[in-house]
């Protein structure tokens, strides 16, 4: 796929990443990608690591996530979080693993 020249994207097993498009019923794709992402916190292989969206739904998609409480990190929020889940910048920080959204928070 990659060689056709056309866009592509691949998942394997895991780490799947979560495509919304100009189709989708935007309520019921944010409310199972939260449900798949937040239950066991994150830790099944199956959840979702990603969200994909085309940019003709894109701001509904995120006002829904914030309706249903999701929040979106500020640009420094993010360098924090990722100093923490990212240690020497490759190796995931094991302290991090299976820990609550407001754990990691407080942690960061």
């Amino acid at each position: 796929a990659y060689s056709s020249g056309k866009p592509a994207m691949g998942g394997g097993a895991g780490n799947t990443p979560a495509v919304i498009d100009e189709t989708a019923d935007i309520e019921l794709a944010v409310s199972s990608i939260l449900l798949s992402k937040t239950f066991d916190n994150g830790m099944i292989c199956a959840s979702e690591q990603a969200v994909v969206c085309v940019e003709a739904v894109a701001e509904k998609v995120k006002a829904e996530f914030i309706k249903r409480g999701a929040y979106f990190l500020t640009p420094e929020e993010k360098v924090r979080v990722g100093d923490l889940l990212l240690l020497d910048a490759e190796r995931l920080n094991p302290k991090a693993v299976g820990q609550t959204a407001w754990q990691l928070a407080q942690m960061a």
